[in-house]
């Protein structure tokens, strides 16, 4: 059984969800599972919205689903 999970973190700017994403994909990726990671900046003064994706698998992972 494939195990296959998304998460996405988001939030205003300068609340650290650019912290928390890479934190959890290295975290996962040293787990020993695949990951793929996105990120999204849509401002980088602090009040805009911005979020973090991960998909992570036990197997490869090449897209976001």
């Amino acid at each position: 059984m494939t195990r296959d999970f998304n998460f996405l973190a988001g939030g205003e700017a300068g609340q650290g969800i650019q912290s928390l994403g890479a934190i959890l994909a290295k975290s996962l990726l040293y787990g020993g599972y695949h990951i793929f990671a996105d990120q999204d900046y849509e401002s980088r003064v602090r009040g805009g919205h911005n979020f973090f994706r991960v998909r992570v698998s036990d197997r490869e992972v090449l897209a976001l689903s």
